[in-house]
């Protein structure tokens, strides 16, 4: 058993307390908790990505729906056998080898929604509905959730749904809104990551857990604002540069 006393800025005194019997935070994969020690990686990153596919989310965007297929899929694919098989004790090297290999299988399934872009379009829509949903239940939506989080989930897969839904009716204006979407609060949440000040989903859920929620910082209201003016702005820009219309001609040539 470890302990280290911490004195904060503000005056507050803390204890922490570190053993190997004790309670413990799971990472969903050994990435994340490597670029969650180096912030300024991350939230470059996280910029970088947003502003790419905000402003040429549609002109490139069976490159978008790779990356978007290739996130999504290694996300859920790492969160499902990382929560399912290791525990605490598992190595580092363990982690990193599953890892790697949902990230191989995640790009050939990114490949294939790039191929099958109507589909993958879908799924890019629907991952757009699901940073919408995480938006609102950071705004407000977390007041009705309780301690089971079944309003999150619920709330997560119904904008998921109804979003990829559209996208067969609405495909290319839902590309530009998903596309803005996601590269906003992608840019938004880079900001945050080196700036702080904005609580991530993990956090919130923990304190609905807890009951501890009481209402979220200033700034993240602050963030809120830049995030709206931000997807705003990518989706005006898209709009009136690429328009609604295929960026193919009817035998899969792109358009000049």
């Amino acid at each position: 058993m470890v302990s280290k006393t911490i004195f904060e800025s503000d005056g507050d005194l803390y204890l922490s307390v570190t053993s190997k019997d004790a309670c413990y935070v799971f990472s969903v994969n050994p990435l994340v908790k490597f670029l969650g020690d180096q912030p300024v990686v991350l939230g470059i990153s996280l910029i970088v990505f947003g502003l790419v596919l905000g402003i040429i989310g549609k002109r490139f965007f069976k490159i978008s729906l790779f990356i978007v297929g290739t996130t999504v899929l290694t996300l859920a694919s790492t969160l499902f056998v990382f929560s399912a098989f290791l525990n605490r004790d598992s190595s580092n090297a363990t982690g990193w080898i599953i890892f790697s290999v949902c990230l191989v299988v995640s790009m050939i399934g990114g490949l294939l929604l790039a191929k099958f872009f109507r589909f993958g379009i879908a799924v890019a829509a629907g991952w757009g509905g699901v940073v919408l949903a995480l938006i609102l239940y950071n705004s407000f939506v977390y007041n009705i959730d309780n301690s089971h989080k079944v309003v999150f989930w619920i709330f997560i897969v119904l904008m998921a749904v109804v979003c990829a839904a559209l996208s067969f009716k609405f495909c290319w204006p839902a590309v530009i809104i998903a596309t803005s979407i996601a590269g906003a609060y992608s840019f938004i949440r880079g900001i945050s990551v080196m700036a702080g000040g904005y609580p991530s989903e993990l956090e919130i859920i923990k304190q609905i857990e807890a009951g501890q929620i009481g209402g979220m910082p200033k700034s993240f209201y602050g963030y809120m604002a830049g995030f709206i003016v931000l997807a705003i702005t990518f989706m005006v820009w898209q709009f009136k540069r690429y328009g609604v219309e295929s960026e193919t001609d009817k035998d899969g040539q792109r358009k000049v």
